[in-house]
């Protein structure tokens, strides 16, 4: 799993990079697209070839510009499942990084520090998992106080939800406090997540934009867009477009 999410990371670090020469590609092929098209036609405007012939070399032209703009943002949907993949990877039980002896001996101890991390306050919670952390971050202490503080924070959610009451501020700094130290013992167990909520966000964001500059370029490229402009101008839905 490991080298998997190395791998995915490396994927979403090239993600500019990869867009970039998106651009470029789609630069060339609108370029393509547009002499073609005007050598359809003769220096006075009129067309070099027959209504059907004309039509016909005109889909195949747009047909491959499609295919080339098709490809192109298909990157931008791989970025976007790979940022899906590395968010649910973080959701992954990392018991898998214990040894054989480190598993057995958190089983072991699994029920008392679930019943202790359900029924500590979140402040004292919080000061225990430091702790755990100042004391040399031994494996299973942090795989298992990780686990259910994290489990304490989503009760604690469903909890307000299910009550529809917002979490006041004082409790939105305890969980904020607590997931800090959760994020500390889960590193030292190898759980670190690849992707934080925000940085996930962004990254798609980044994908749909392309993906939206793709689609207009092309759009504008291959008269979609003007016909679209004019079918909603003939509906008389608007007076005028700016």
């Amino acid at each position: 799993m490991t080298q998997t999410i190395d791998g995915l990371t490396s994927m979403l670090n090239d993600a500019e990079a990869t867009y970039e020469r998106g651009d470029v590609e789609i630069a060339k092929a609108v370029e393509k697209f547009a002499t073609a098209k005007a050598a359809l036609f003769r220096d006075d405007g009129s067309a070099v070839y027959a209504g059907p012939v004309y039509a016909e070399k005109l889909a195949a032209l747009t047909a491959e510009l499609h295919a080339t703009a098709d490809r192109v943002a298909g990157q931008a949907v791989a970025v976007i499942a790979t940022v899906n993949r590395l968010r649910e990877a973080e959701h992954t039980d990392p018991i898998g990084n214990l040894s054989l002896a480190e598993q057995q001996q958190a089983s072991a101890r699994a029920m008392f520090v679930k019943e202790d991390a359900a029924l500590l306050t979140l402040p004292d919670l919080t000061r225990r998992l430091v702790g755990v952390g100042a004391a040399g971050k031994e494996k299973v202490d942090c795989y298992l106080w990780s686990r259910y503080a994290r489990q304490r924070i989503e009760a604690e959610r469903t909890q307000h939800e299910e009550s529809e009451r917002p979490l006041d501020p004082t409790t939105r700094a305890q969980l904020a406090s607590l997931t800090d130290a959760i994020t500390t013992l889960e590193a030292a167990v190898g759980a670190t997540p690849a992707l934080t909520r925000v940085q996930a966000v962004q990254r798609i964001h980044a994908a749909r934009r392309f993906q939206q500059g793709v689609r207009e370029r092309v759009g504008d490229a291959d008269g979609a867009k003007e016909g679209m402009v004019r079918a909603m101008l003939r509906s008389g839905r608007y007076a005028s477009l700016h």
